[in-house]
């Protein structure tokens, strides 16, 4: 089924098929996932490493979500020199640091930063090694990014362009405020998908809590 955002008639019927869906995983309690099914990656440290993690921990957010939050950690990616497989290496050295107070939404802005300012366009993000998933993966994407696991509220948040694949679930606000490009959620979507998208695609797989009906402009897919 495709759902035309922002198109006045359809927005009564998307509420209707998609308010009685509900998500077969909920995203009040977190814990890794099946550690029988996550990829032991052993990640080797070189100078590399130790530069993204120093840049890491010269890197910090608010509490409350802003998507100025962004600007530093861009800053500080364009004074990097890394590969995909680099950055692919970092998202897995994170567990080290996903104590810290707002790792969620740390991590997530950074590694948007990391995928954005990179050289590639292709880029692997693992999830399923940590107890606290990313929120706003993908912070205004412009690459081709897999999401290995699940991610937290906001992903594809302002994307630009490129392709994101979930390969698990998606928490809230899917593609909030997207512009263009594709997103495609394999596993279960909750609130608000496309809220405030003018532009771009969305294809969700599972189940979904709700469409926003406050898109201007795009698609969403719902199969």
């Amino acid at each position: 089924m495709m759902i035309m955002a922002g198109a006045k008639q359809k927005r009564e019927i998307v509420i209707a098929n998609c308010s009685a869906l509900a998500l077969t995983k909920g995203f009040g309690k977190y814990k890794p996932e099946d550690e029988n099914a996550v990829r032991k990656v052993e990640v080797v440290e070189n100078e590399t490493l130790r530069q993204l993690k120093k840049a890491w921990g010269n890197y910090t957010v608010a509490g409350v979500l802003h998507d100025l939050d962004y600007l530093p950690a861009l800053a500080l990616a364009e004074k990097l020199e890394y590969t995909a497989a680099d950055v692919e290496k970092f998202c897995i050295a994170l567990a080290e640091f996903q104590d810290e107070k707002h790792f969620s939404k740390k991590a997530g802005l950074f590694l948007s930063a990391l995928i954005n300012n990179g050289k590639d366009t292709d880029y692997v993000i693992h999830t399923k090694h940590l107890v606290r998933p990313m929120e706003c993966i993908c912070f205004q994407n412009t690459k081709n990014v897999i999401v290995k696991g699940n991610a937290l509220l906001g992903i594809g948040w302002d994307m630009k362009r490129g392709q994101i694949i979930v390969e698990g679930d998606a928490d809230h606000l899917v593609g909030l405020r997207m512009r263009g490009g594709s997103i495609t959620v394999k596993g279960n979507a909750g609130e608000w998908v496309g809220s405030k998208m003018t532009g771009g695609k969305i294809r969700l797989e599972g189940g979904c809590k709700s469409i926003a009906t406050d898109a201007t402009g795009g698609q969403i897919f719902r199969h």
